[in-house]
């Protein structure tokens, strides 16, 4: 069998035209030829003149975020100058708020000096006769103090100052003496060193 086949299930060696393996039954499939293809005919291309693209136009979506955008900027020009009035009102403010508080706080040093000054004053023309009582009648001199002049405040109730002593006859000097307020009886007292009286006692005759 030159021209045999094999039998693909069994193996065993059948006649080349067989349909079925003797021995298992196997049916053996035909093969056929397949036919030759058909030759495609050639088409004739066919000539078309090109067709130039429409320009695209602009659409609604394009000119909504063209919009969008502006009102952003617009907005954020807004916010730009709002922001600028409110830190210049309020730079303003602070500073009519600070010119107010050193106007008060002078107005207070004012009148604190004012009152000081007007108790200065009240409390100088009180020393006067207190002074001119000690001359004549503590020291018994024949001089007066024609005034008294404050110059510093020594603390609490207590005052440094000077006063200015005469006689009828042109005789004058200047003495320091130490003013008290005496608060509790609404009086003054006034205090004269030692040495004070040494000067007074040198310059003016006694009332004997």
């Amino acid at each position: 069998m030159s021209d045999g086949k094999f039998c693909p299930q069994c193996g065993n060696q059948v006649k080349g035209d067989a349909l079925f393996c003797p021995q298992c039954g196997h049916q053996f499939t035909t093969t056929q030829t397949p036919d030759a293809p058909d030759t495609p005919q050639p088409t004739r291309a066919s000539r078309h003149a090109p067709q130039q693209a429409p320009t695209p136009q602009p659409t609604g979506h394009h000119n909504r975020w063209v919009a969008i955008v502006l009102g952003v900027l617009a907005l954020a020009a807004v916010v730009v100058v709002t922001s600028n009035l409110i830190i210049r009102n309020q730079e303003a403010a602070h500073q009519r708020a600070l010119q107010a508080s050193e106007s008060r706080v002078q107005s207070s040093k004012r009148a604190s000096e004012s009152r000081r000054e007007a108790k200065e004053k009240s409390l100088a023309a009180t020393a006067k006769s207190v002074v001119t009582d000690i001359i004549q009648n503590d020291d018994d001199l024949d001089a007066r103090c024609t005034e008294v002049t404050i110059e510093s405040h020594d603390g609490g109730n207590q005052y440094s100052g000077y006063a200015e002593v005469e006689d009828d006859d042109d005789d004058s000097t200047t003495i320091d003496i130490t003013i008290t307020d005496v608060k509790y009886d609404d009086s003054v007292s006034v205090h004269i060193d030692g040495d004070q009286d040494d000067k007074l006692n040198e310059t003016f005759y006694s009332n004997d």
